[in-house]
């Protein structure tokens, strides 16, 4: 056999390989947290960050929940939808923020006002809606930031937050568990747990 000839065998026995790699089914939707950390800026507002992922979906809703005693408010709300989200099409990616404020700088000295933030970019057309009630922290606590979650994450998911306590219960409790039961378990004998809750369905057939 020539050289020619043994060339154009090679490329007959590769190009079936690739064709049937290009006609690999896309990803299944999802929505993943890629990463996450925590940062103090001077005028004493807490951020606690996560970089998300996202393809696939038919609706993502985000959620700000405080817990007080085992009975739990929503914050803020912040939801997106889509109408049609190919598999195939490029995930969106973007950033959730729980901003922890001063309430000095708002005329309420030794609160602290919680508020969350969600930004995705890249994503087909959508509709976002935004509620917010301005909760308010009473007291000043011993606190931790916790962030406790599984990616890609489930349908429904608590993916962080933050923990008050009072100064007299401190080191304070354990981490939590990414599922609210626990964030209200948590809440209870005079603690306060400040939930990010995460909730995404898939595009239907």
């Amino acid at each position: 056999m020539t050289r020619f000839a043994c060339a154009f065998a090679a490329v007959l026995a590769i190009a079936p390989m690739a064709g049937l790699a290009d006609e690999r089914a896309p990803a299944p939707p999802s929505c993943a947290v890629e990463s996450t950390r925590n940062l103090k800026l001077d005028d004493g507002t807490e951020l606690q960050i996560w970089d998300v992922k996202a393809s696939g979906l038919e609706r993502l809703t985000v959620r700000l929940l405080v817990a007080t005693d085992g009975k739990v408010e929503t914050a803020n709300e912040v939801e997106y939808k889509w109408d049609k989200w190919e598999t195939a099409a490029p995930a969106a990616t973007g950033q959730l923020v729980l901003l922890i404020q001063d309430g000095k700088a708002f005329g309420v000295k030794g609160k602290r006002l919680p508020l969350l933030a969600v930004d995705l970019q890249g994503s087909p057309g959508h509709v976002r809606s935004e509620t917010k009630r301005g909760l308010v922290l009473e007291g000043v606590y011993w606190r931790m930031s916790d962030s406790s979650f599984s990616s890609p994450l489930p349908m429904r998911s608590v993916i962080g937050g933050q923990l008050f306590v009072p100064k007299a219960d401190a080191p304070g409790p354990d981490r939590w568990s990414n599922n609210l039961e626990s964030v209200v378990e948590f809440s209870k004998e005079g603690k306060t747990a400040v939930a990010v809750v995460l909730e995404w369905s898939p595009q239907s057939l």
